[in-house]
């Protein structure tokens, strides 16, 4: 059962631990962090407009 959990939900929860850290690393951050804020919500854009025009 944890390998089709897993299996089914471990991307999306993956993308939205990323989504959740960029957002607030981007509100609470200077510097470095603006830079990570940016660089975390840009992977899953990325992934959305690799996998739309696949």
């Amino acid at each position: 059962m944890k390998n089709t959990f897993l299996k089914l939900w471990g991307m999306p929860m993956l993308l939205a631990a990323l989504s959740l850290f960029g957002l607030l690393a981007a509100l609470l951050g200077d510097g470095l962090l603006d830079y990570l804020g940016w660089l975390a919500l840009s992977v899953p854009l990325f992934l959305v407009i690799r996998n739309y025009y696949k």
